[in-house]
């Protein structure tokens, strides 16, 4: 056997140190690349999170609005020398007022627009402001702050009767529509984004109270 010189030993411990280096440059980009992976999958989760907490927040202030203005309307006071708390909404009407359906259920365009887009529209004219404020909250309310303010509709959509009283006729109850002591169905439309303007959440309920866009109907209060 032939013994190991030592010029032939200094070659041998270069190339073990050069697959040593080969070695630790392979477990350096795996590491690499798992603390990349993990980095993605914690800004997607946190993104994820973001999201959802944004998409609740904006069905939060459209359920608020919903709740506010059914109270609003439930407790209305008027009186005949008052005149009418919530009349009907005629051209270019001032002040809180409801939008009513054509006689044959169209909804006027400003109104279903509304109800529907996609993208942030305001109210038509005569909608009722949400008295509370929802946006700029601060100390321990801040992160339930909204991007802006709800917005609140409100439709008269005819007289709630029994089944078989009057004609019936699509959305309006033209027979009845002028007749007093009669409650009226509404229906309520809220619109919400949330802690930023990425989620808008649109909500709507229908609400039976007295008709309120007829005088004196009830000298008292709404019940």
């Amino acid at each position: 056997m032939k013994p190991l010189t030592h010029r032939s030993f200094e070659r041998s411990h270069a190339g073990q140190r050069g697959a040593v280096l080969f070695i630790a440059l392979i477990m350096l980009v795996l590491i690499t690349l798992l603390a990349l992976a993990a980095s993605s999958s914690s800004v997607l989760q946190e993104k994820m999170v973001g999201g959802l907490r944004n998409q609740q927040l904006s069905a939060m202030g459209a359920d608020s609005a919903l709740r506010g203005t059914e109270s609003w309307l439930w407790n209305l006071n008027f009186t005949a020398a008052a005149g009418q708390p919530l009349p009907p909404c005629i051209g270019s009407s001032s002040g809180t007022c409801v939008h009513r359906p054509a006689n044959d259920g169209t909804l006027k365009s400003m109104v279903q627009s509304f109800r529907t887009s996609k993208s942030w529209v305001n109210p038509p004219a005569g909608a009722p402001g949400y008295v509370h404020t929802l946006t700029g909250l601060s100390g321990s309310l801040e992160t339930a702050s909204l991007a802006r303010q709800p917005e609140v509709m409100i439709e008269d959509m005819g007289p709630n009767v029994p089944p078989g009283s009057g004609s019936q006729t699509g959305a309006i109850d033209s027979e009845l529509r002028s007749q007093a002591g009669k409650n009226n169905f509404y229906r309520i439309t809220a619109r919400s984004q949330g802690g930023s303007r990425a989620s808008t959440r649109v909500l709507e309920s229908i609400f039976s109270s007295s008709d309120l866009t007829n005088t004196g109907t009830n000298a008292a209060a709404a019940p």
